[in-house]
């Protein structure tokens, strides 16, 4: 009987030293996390693979005033500001208000500016041209197709009394290689589109105004709407695998998406504690994300396991 309850003891001592080891390493690794400090109001992040650098466009105040006070900064994957004002609205022949989305497509740096698309050699910053969009509200998201043109969200809303005021220009706009500028879907009962990614042959929009994400075809025509458990959403990324990140500020953190085909999608919480994460970029090369914290003055380098 000595020998037997000997040998249970051994056997529990062991099973306790095992057990809380097992549980721990079941639990998944929480996204490393790193915070660059020193920029103003900064809306968006987007990663210039060809160059290997961050652009961060700062919208110095507010997101609709036409102050030309703002600027894109340039910042390395390690964390470095390499230049704070690289692209500046005080500099002659630069017009730069309130810089939101960008996206690059055939060199060229484009920047969606309140009713406007700023275009920048995306090499050197240099001033190309400006794309008025008649009619637009307040432009928000750009996103690059194939075919070298771009999609841009017109979110459909202005500040009043320091609110969101619906204005009905709620939208998404083409900008074809050309510069020519059509609207791909424009419908006053959108609910302010604002995020906006594309991939094999999908444009998907996240709201500001609702807590889903929509795919559309090429044409602007709705193929399928996955709910979220927040809304005020930003920032939509799509990665080459088909899982979809996006920013709520509702919630204060990143979802994930996995569409899974035609069967139910699967969110779930990427990262929390972000408040006011904004626009998001994606580098492949690192699998990190890329997180503005727009009143907050910094952006979050978050590595994806």
């Amino acid at each position: 009987m000595k020998t037997q309850s000997k040998r249970a003891a051994a056997v529990l001592a062991c099973l306790s030293a095992v057990l809380p080891a097992c549980a721990e390493s079941a639990a998944p690794a929480a996204p490393e996390l790193r915070r660059v400090g020193g920029f103003s109001t900064p809306e968006s992040v987007l990663h210039d693979e060809e160059r290997d650098v961050y652009l961060v466009s700062n919208i110095v105040g507010s997101p609709v005033e036409k102050d030309d006070r703002a600027f894109i900064s340039r910042v390395s994957p390690d964390g470095e500001v390499l230049d704070l004002t690289w692209i500046d609205g005080a500099s002659e022949g630069v017009t730069l208000n309130a810089p939101k989305g960008m996206a690059i497509a055939g060199g060229r740096l484009y920047v969606a500016d309140i009713d406007a698309i700023r275009v920048f050699d995306a090499s050197d910053g240099a001033p190309i041209e400006d794309i008025e969009v008649a009619g637009a509200g307040l432009l928000n998201d750009v996103a690059a197709m194939p075919d070298g043109s771009i999609v841009v969200s017109d979110s459909g809303v202005a500040i009043e009394d320091g609110a969101f005021a619906s204005i009905g220009t709620d939208a998404l706009v083409s900008v074809d290689p050309a510069g020519e500028v059509s609207r791909l879907i424009a419908d006053p009962a959108l609910p302010h589109p604002n995020g906006v990614a594309c991939a094999e042959g999908e444009i998907w929009v996240a709201y500001l105004g609702a807590a889903r994400v929509d795919a559309l075809d090429a044409s602007g025509k709705l193929q399928r709407e996955i709910s979220l458990p927040a809304g005020t959403l930003d920032g939509l990324v799509r990665l080459d695998d088909g899982r979809l990140l996006v920013s709520s500020w509702d919630a204060g953190a990143v979802f994930e998406i996995d569409p899974a085909g035609d069967a139910a999608p699967r969110v779930s919480t990427l990262a929390a504690d972000l408040p006011s994460p904004a626009d998001l970029g994606w580098d492949r090369a690192r699998d990190r994300l890329l997180v503005p914290l727009f009143n907050d003055g910094e952006i979050v380098l978050l590595d994806v396991k």
